[in-house]
């Protein structure tokens, strides 16, 4: 089981590291309007699309834990309205990672391992990992408050009622973006909060069968903006979480420096 859990959030994490840069740039979509209007719905719930504009510097970990053992933590600063952004954790090699660079100029930027500078084909490789981390992790703190992103296709599939709680079930799928097109989400809209408070997924090259689910947990308010900071897999194992979580209208933090 343990093994299954951690293919299933390694798919899942290159799944959306590859789906989300296209979809900024997807020029149609097709949407339901009643699905429209439930996309709508949350976002208010979660702040509204103004409070979210007005969000600037965004800072958190990302944490995944695997039956009760941090299994990784990523450490992330975002300045949203200039691109700014630093990443800084521990690799899969046990080295540290820190990368400087703009989410708005991909290839640029700076990356150190273990304190020693990254140079050529090294340097591009790494700057390429920091945008992956930075487009999954931040998708995974934010998704529900981009379900009107361009590109994305919504369709109310009704509603669903799990562990005596009722649901409005958005199904999202996406406009021939990215290079996992075919992943397939859920996003259970809770009728009482208006918050997504469950998340399934089918990924590109899994079967219908093998649709996973994570509840959606632990909603704070972060500089105006409600976000939930605990993701559990419904058939347990795994969970991933945000700490030290905050959120500022103002740029100052010296942070994005090395």
């Amino acid at each position: 089981m343990l093994d299954v859990m951690r293919r299933r959030i390694a798919a899942l994490t290159l799944g959306l590291a590859l789906l989300l840069p296209a979809v900024s740039f997807a020029a149609s979509e097709t949407r339901d309007p009643a699905a429209v209007a439930v996309a709508d719905r949350t976002l208010g719930a979660m702040g509204g699309a103004k409070a979210f504009a007005g969000l600037r510097t965004l800072a958190f970990d990302f944490v995944v834990t695997r039956d009760g053992k941090e299994a990784a933590r990523w450490h992330h600063l975002w300045d949203r309205w200039d691109g700014r952004y630093r990443l800084e954790g521990v690799n899969r090699d046990g080295k540290r990672f820190l990368a400087l660079f703009n989410v708005n100029h991909r290839g640029e930027g700076r990356v150190w391992l273990d304190g020693v500078e990254l140079t050529g084909d090294d340097l591009a490789k790494g700057l390429e990992r920091a945008y992956g981390r930075f487009i999954n992790d931040t998708y995974w703190l934010l998704m529900p408050a981009k379900l009107l992103d361009p590109g994305v296709n919504l369709a109310l599939e009704g509603e669903d009622t799990k562990d005596g709680k009722r649901f409005d079930v958005v199904r999202v799928t996406f406009n021939d973006v990215g290079l996992t097109p075919k992943d397939t989400y859920w996003a259970y809209i809770a009728k009482d909060s208006g918050l997504m408070e469950r998340w399934e997924m089918v990924l590109t090259g899994q079967k219908p069968e093998e649709r996973s689910a994570y509840t959606w947990t632990d909603w704070h308010d972060v500089g105006g903006v409600k976000l939930a900071m605990t993701k559990a897999a419904v058939e347990g194992g795994a969970v991933i979480s945000f700490d030290h979580v905050t959120g500022s209208p103002a740029a100052n933090d010296p942070g994005f420096a090395k």
